[in-house]
């Protein structure tokens, strides 16, 4: 697959967590964007966790049950974390999107600056497909 860049497919506008959101606000945010999850980034824009609609319905479903809903995202959030780096060739995410990963957060050196999803992969696939000197450098 000729050279591209993750930069060219990722989508710049993120949604994103701070760790002292609530998790039951993340899941209505969530739901309201139709998203199955979202990075969580601290104050200096660092990638430090990502938060899944289904870590928010746990606690939505204990909170519901037991009346107790209110723990913040960062008691929820993963924090081994897959990313790419925005420079990289986007077959650096192949084997990640073929393992079951649905989004990959895209950085520059540590700052979130983007999300790349396994269909920003599959249009980059298309295109390479559609279009297979588009973009080679070596001409």
């Amino acid at each position: 697959m000729q050279s591209i860049k993750i930069k060219d497919y990722m989508s710049p506008n993120v949604m994103v967590f701070k760790p002292e959101d609530s998790v039951i606000d993340a899941l209505r945010r969530l739901l309201k964007a139709g998203r199955s999850g979202a990075p969580v980034i601290d104050n200096q824009g660092h990638l430090i966790g990502l938060l899944s609609e289904l870590d928010c319905l746990k606690e939505a479903l204990m909170g519901g049950y037991y009346q107790e809903a209110g723990d913040r995202v960062a008691d929820h959030m993963a924090t081994q974390v897959d990313s790419v780096q925005q420079d990289d060739n986007i077959i650096v995410t192949a084997d990640l999107f073929l393992k079951g990963r649905r989004r990959l957060p895209v950085l520059d050196g540590e700052k979130l600056v983007g999300i790349i999803t396994r269909q920003d992969f599959g249009r980059a696939l298309i295109n390479t497909i559609d279009h297979p000197s588009h973009g080679n450098n070596d001409h």
